[in-house]
């Protein structure tokens, strides 16, 4: 039985209505050819289910008004002036009657009945219209028809998404917290790449620690993984940020932002699957049924922990890859994975993978005895012996708390990772203790180097193994306008260990003199009045040996100043004598 037959039983109703243009306008052809009869009509009224007379009137009206089609009634009817006002009110049909009203009360005329404007809305406007005349136009969106995304392959496009977890977790200080889960899905297959779980509220290092575990096919990430042909995200500031958009373009991944979430209806499903499939079992569900206007069912239950909530996250997710039957592909997300012929982009290594998406804040950091601090945890450098003051700067992996590496602050120079020190493994303890022993050996390697002492005591060649003279006369050639006095030659009075105007190895060192003329000296033991004027061979003067107070530090080097100044006795000057500009140390 045709439709048409269906039509028939039950009578024709609106029906007849779409079918009355199409015979009127066949009659009025037969008229106008001169061969319309009255058994053409009958035949018609009779298809229809009218009367013969109905017939005719039909085609009475149709050569009065021009128009096979049936006259509308005179209603009630929305004209422009009533949809301003409709927006005026936002879309509010009371508030807009009550002014419909009030302007024909005012024009002395009936107004129109709240059920008349309902029912005249419903006629003349779309739901769509009427969505946004009281949210905007993205709320009237969400009533057009959008057209079905054909099939696509394996990875070759990902959906991701920020979601807030519908409970509080206990933290590792004892504090409650809701978690933000950070995920991508395999639009071809329904398969969940790689997800994250942020405490507090998700960031750009969420997003960069699920793309790192999305593309990853090693254990535990695997078997799923390598680089998608393009990733739908949304607007927000963490999925369009320069690290994650960086990290994309360095991957060769182009990022495509969409305006609607329906337009990434993958992962969306996804969000709304986990609400009731995940969520809804989990203690503290904050969307649990109201025992009255405070509680909830599940406000007693004890909080899952931070590690325990990753832990079940964990399973579900395999559980749905593994389990959950896609009505759109009639398989598991695996299943549809590993049937998929279409070849894998190679993803890059772990360390490249690293390299692409480490942070940075650019502040300039020491490294201290304890290592480098950085969120307020210790970490301990694989490389750091020996460089304690070095300014380092930190760039890390989201989600990766364990480990950061660390560059020169200025020269930006790689030094090497830095660990956690509370939780160094004994390997790092080890080469960290062993890099000591290697840093002092080749510094103690330096110090012992050949020539050194040659270098600095004597000629290169000389034989260091004699011990060198006691006594030591050393040629000095006086400043002009100076004469320079030599330190008595009797025992007691000479250079040693201790002695002022003396190496501490035995080295004349001429830097005592005799004070000329001028103001009095500040110096320590320095004389009152001025002394003798300096001359080529001056007679027997009173001869003080005195140092200036940059010279002689401490009161031990003070009092060793004015032993040694008591003990001088005049300077023989005779011709005799020796050359006064040869001081001897004695």
């Amino acid at each position: 039985m045709t439709p048409l037959d269906d039509a028939w039983q039950v009578g024709l109703g609106r029906h007849r209505d779409e079918l009355r243009p199409a015979a009127v306008a066949r009659l009025l052809r037969l008229r106008g050819a001169g061969e319309l009869t009255t058994a053409h009509v009958r035949l018609v009224a009779d298809s229809l289910d009218v009367s013969v007379r109905q017939v005719w009137r039909w085609l009475a009206q149709a050569e009065e008004t021009g128009s096979t089609e049936k006259p509308e009634r005179r209603r009630f009817r929305i004209t422009d002036e009533i949809i301003d006002v409709l927006a005026d009110y936002q879309g509010n049909v009371k508030r807009a009657h009550e002014h419909l009203t009030r302007l024909a009360l005012e024009a002395g005329e009936e107004p129109v009945g709240l059920t008349t404007l309902h029912d005249a809305i419903a006629r003349d406007l779309d739901p769509g219209f009427m969505a946004g005349l009281r949210e905007g136009i993205p709320a009237a969106r969400g009533f057009d028809p959008a057209f079905q995304r054909p099939a696509v392959a394996r990875n070759q496009v990902w959906e991701g998404d920020h979601k807030q977890a519908p409970l509080v977790v206990m933290m590792p200080d004892k504090k409650l917290s809701k978690v933000w889960v950070t995920w991508f899905e395999d639009r071809g297959t329904g398969y969940v790449m790689g997800w994250a779980v942020t405490a507090g509220s998700a960031h750009r290092g969420s997003v960069l620690a699920a793309v790192r575990a999305s593309v990853l096919r090693e254990d535990p990430y695997g078997p799923a993984g390598g680089l998608p042909q393009l990733v739908r995200v949304d607007g927000g500031a963490d999925f369009l940020s320069k690290t994650v958009r960086r990290a994309f373009g360095l991957l060769g991944v182009p990022v495509h932002r969409v305006r609607s979430a329906r337009h990434k209806g993958g992962i969306e499903r996804l969000n709304r699957t986990s609400m009731t499939r995940f969520f809804a079992d989990l203690p503290r569900y904050t969307k649990a049924p109201l025992l009255d206007h405070r509680r909830r069912l599940s406000d007693e239950d004890p909080p899952l922990t931070f590690e325990a909530f990753v832990e079940r996250l964990g399973e579900w997710v395999h559980e749905h890859n593994t389990k959950h039957v896609v009505k759109r592909t009639g398989v598991t997300p695996l299943e549809a994975w590993l049937a998929d012929p279409t070849e894998i982009r190679p993803e890059p290594t772990s360390a490249e993978l690293r390299a692409f998406m480490l942070e940075s804040d650019h502040r300039p950091r020491k490294i201290t005895s304890h290592g480098v601090e950085f969120a307020g945890r210790c970490y301990m450098p694989e490389n750091g012996v020996g460089r304690i003051g070095v300014e380092v700067r930190v760039r890390w992996m989201p989600h990766h708390s364990h480990e950061i590496d660390l560059y020169t602050f200025r020269g930006d120079r790689y030094l090497g990772r830095a660990f956690l020190g509370d939780e160094a493994t004994e390997e790092l303890r080890a080469k960290v203790l062993a890099d000591r022993q290697e840093h002092s050996a080749d510094l103690r390697r330096a110090l012992k180097t050949p020539n050194r002492m040659d270098r600095r005591w004597g000629e290169p060649g000389d034989d260091l193994s004699k011990p060198l003279p006691r006594w030591t006369a050393v040629a000095w050639d006086p400043p002009k306008g100076r004469t320079w006095q030599p330190m008595s030659a009797r025992p007691g009075a000479g250079c040693g260990p201790g002695r002022l105007g003396c190496h501490r190895y035995g080295r004349a060192v001429p830097w005592m003199r005799t004070p000329g003329p001028g103001p009095r000296s500040r110096s320590i033991g320095g004389p009152r009045n001025a002394g003798t004027p300096m001359s080529s061979t001056p007679s027997t003067p009173r001869t003080r040996s005195w140092t200036t107070r940059s010279q002689v530090s401490g009161s031990g080097a003070a009092r060793r100043f004015r032993r040694n100044a008591a003990d001088t006795r005049p300077t023989d000057t005779s011709p005799s004598s020796g050359s006064p500009a040869t001081p001897i140390c004695g």
